[in-house]
């Protein structure tokens, strides 16, 4: 697998249920210590995670969201989650380059030169705004992730499904996370387990933007995500064809072609060479 395509969250509370998101096909699957998670079980959580990861730790997809710095519990959740290999550390309500290179710092003081990859949550007009820093505070950030509804309730708008409300905001981390030279960002949940259309509908939107996953809270929405953010049999044969021909152009002094009708020239040769870098999931 190349890029991952979806972020299943998991509570951190039922082993048999973890379970089974990690025998999904999420690509990634988050054990979330926050918001699934009621302040009187957070320490219990926290061991369910351990076991959890030491359980699952060969599979190497396994992320944990920790609680807010603004608690007396991140530092705890961290440390766990870092001795129980953790793949990466998501941080929610990310504002500022400072509050992430103090987790990256932590990280490294436990983890040694072991990699883990950190991804900051977005979920605030603040750390929109300051989207850029964050993504560029250290070289641990993989990844930007978009929280759209505390976003929401953040900046007082009202949420629709055409989500034109966010674009602004989608847009910002995507500018900041190709300016920052990381990942593409990963989209927010789609909160409608029964709106298979309108799921379909979001993630096609997010991937117009930029976004090259999407954060999902249920097994059943990844069939939908996976195959929007895949490309189709379609799109492959055409990048082949494009590759190929340009390929041979090149080679006969010529940088500007016509495939298929479509007019090629390095910057849709480069793009169509991407896609099929990350064809196989």
């Amino acid at each position: 697998m190349n890029t991952p395509r979806s972020y299943l969250f998991v509570p951190a509370r039922d082993l048999s249920i973890i379970k089974k998101a990690f025998s999904s096909i999420a690509d990634v699957v988050i054990l979330d210590l926050e918001d699934a998670v009621a302040v009187s079980e957070k320490q219990a959580a926290r061991q369910v995670m351990k076991e959890a990861l030491e359980t699952h730790q060969h599979e190497n997809r396994g992320v944990v969201r920790i609680n807010s710095l603004d608690t007396d519990l991140w530092e705890a959740d961290l440390e766990v989650a870092i001795r129980s290999r953790a793949g990466g550390i998501m941080v929610p309500k990310a504002e500022s380059e400072q509050d992430i290179q103090k987790v990256c710092h932590r990280i490294r003081s436990i983890a040694g030169d072991k990699t883990v990859e950190v991804i900051p949550l977005i979920e605030s007009a603040k750390g929109v705004q300051f989207a850029y820093a964050i993504a560029s505070a250290d070289s641990l950030v993989s990844a930007l992730a978009f929280g759209s509804i505390d976003f929401s309730l953040d900046i007082e708008c009202e949420l629709t499904p055409e989500g034109l409300e966010l674009l602004y905001a989608r847009s910002q981390l995507v500018i900041a996370s190709k300016a920052a030279g990381i990942g593409s960002p990963i989209d927010a949940v789609y909160p409608d387990l029964t709106d298979e259309d309108g799921l379909k509908k979001q993630t096609v939107f997010a991937k117009q933007l930029g976004f090259k996953a999407k954060l999902v809270i249920h097994p059943k929405q990844l069939g939908v995500v996976h195959q929007v953010l895949s490309p189709s049999e379609e799109e492959l044969a055409l990048a082949r064809e494009i590759v190929g021909a340009f390929e041979q152009a090149e080679k006969t002094g010529k940088a500007s072609i016509e495939v298929k009708g479509q007019f090629v020239d390095y910057p849709v040769y480069k793009k169509a060479k991407r896609i099929l870098q990350n064809r196989d999931y």
